[in-house]
Order: C-alpha cells, then sequence, then structure tokens
C-alpha cells in the first residue's frame, strides 16, 4: 500500500504532542522530529484547521478536541467496544476496580475503552494505548487463541496455560505495581478481544483476586454472548 509522507509527518507530530505530556512549542516539537521549523508550522497551521491541535495563549501547542470528536465515532462504530462498554461500566461499579477491553487492531493490541473504577487506589492503562503482547495477560491470551492477529508465532507455554485455565494473570510484568486480570470474549468460534480487571497489586490479593478473575470471566461471558446475539439480528 502506498503511502503519504505529509500524513506520516502529521501522525508523527501529533504522536509527538502526547508525548510531550501536555504541550509544546514550535522549537521543542521540530528538534523532536527533526523536522524544519517552516515545514512542521504549516503542518500544524493545516492540523489546527480541523481541531486536532490547538495552540495556547503563549504559542504552544497542544493536541485538540477534535482528535476527541474523531476518537470516540470509532469507538462507538466498533461492534466489540459497542456491546462491552455497558458491561465493563456495571463491572466497574460492583466490583470498584476498573475494567477495559483489550482488542487487535491492524496487527496491534490497544486499550479499546475502559470503565474507571470507584475505589480511592486506581489504576489502569489509558484509551488507545498499545498493550505488549509478550508481557501482559491480554497477550497471552491472543497468542493461545489467536496468533496470527498479532503477528505473532504459535503459543508458547505460558499462553497455552492461560487458554487451559480461560484467564491469565499479569503480576507487575508490564506496568510495576499494577496487577491484571484477563479473560477472552470468544464468540463465533473466534476471538474478538479481552476483558481485563486492572487495580493496584496491594488491592488484589487472596479472595479478592479470586473475586476480580470471576467477576473479569463473567463480563467477558455476557460480552461473546451479546455479540452472538447481534449476529442472529
Amino acid at each position: 500500500m502506498e503511502r503519504s509522507g505529509t500524513v506520516d509527518k502529521a501522525v508523527r507530530a501529533l504522536e509527538a504532542l502526547r508525548e510531550s505530556g501536555g504541550s509544546a512549542s514550535l522549537a521543542e516539537l521540530a528538534a523532536r522530529l527533526g523536522m524544519p521549523k517552516a515545514t512542521l508550522h504549516r503542518l500544524l497551521a493545516s492540523l489546527a484547521a480541523h481541531a486536532l491541535v490547538e495552540q495556547d495563549g503563549e504559542g504552544r501547542y497542544r493536541l485538540g478536541v477534535g482528535l476527541i470528536r474523531l476518537g470516540l465515532g470509532a469507538q462507538g462504530l466498533d461492534p466489540v467496544a459497542r456491546v462491552a462498554r455497558p458491561e465493563l461500566e456495571r463491572a466497574a461499579r460492583a466490583f470498584g476496580e476498573t475494567f477495559f477491553l483489550v482488542a487487535a487492531r491492524a496487527g496491534r493490541l490497544v486499550v479499546l475503552d475502559k470503565a474507571e473504577g470507584t475505589g480511592l487506589l486506581r489504576a489502569a492503562p489509558t484509551v488507545g494505548v498499545e498493550v505488549p503482547v509478550d508481557l501482559t495477560a491480554s497477550g497471552r491470551l491472543y497468542l493461545a487463541y489467536a496468533p496470527e492477529l498479532v503477528g505473532a508465532p504459535p503459543a508458547g507455554p505460558a499462553a497455552q496455560r492461560a487458554a487451559r485455565r480461560g484467564y491469565d494473570v499479569n503480576e507487575g510484568e508490564w506496568i510495576d505495581g499494577l496487577t491484571v486480570i484477563a479473560a477472552p470474549v470468544l464468540a463465533r468460534g473466534s476471538l474478538h478481544g479481552c476483558i481485563a480487571c486492572a487495580a493496584a497489586a496491594q488491592s488484589l490479593r487472596g479472595d479478592r483476586l479470586d473475586a476480580a478473575v470471576r467477576h473479569t470471566r463473567e463480563v467477558a461471558e455476557r460480552v461473546a454472548r451479546a455479540l452472538q446475539g447481534e449476529s442472529r439480528r
């Protein structure tokens, strides 16, 4: 597939703004991207015309509200995210921890949606972030059930164990101090994503960890049933 150099540059600029943690000047962005300031200025002006970037009173750039519109639009059109959303919210209210949806898109695992827990100690990856396949519970489930969707070789022993259990647990392997339980959404004979529950490690131990596993698997099963119901309409 032929690529556009201008679009690549625009995406790199947006990613650089995201990584800046708030805002960045033209000079800072140009240095980070290795791009002439004049070229970058024209690119940012085009993005600003569509509200994809904004400038504050000091002339610094930040991500624009247009990205929210596009992101929510894409999320709302995704069939798995649409079905999972109410279930994530219900689980977060009932259990008090954060639940999120991970799925393979364009060969990568990404967080498609999440519902924040109600507890004081809350921790979870942000929506849109890429999830490493080899370090996460959701990644091991993809390796077990659908390695071709993430461009990976057949499942190894850890992924095979996850498939036998029907869930997997990641204790600080990806994000230090974060425990994540993931369960597969299996519908119509295919893996459509993973439901995950994330919490600070000290809050998910013993009976609480067992309860998190149970809630996560129940959410994944409800989402799977809903997807199968949609397919029959």
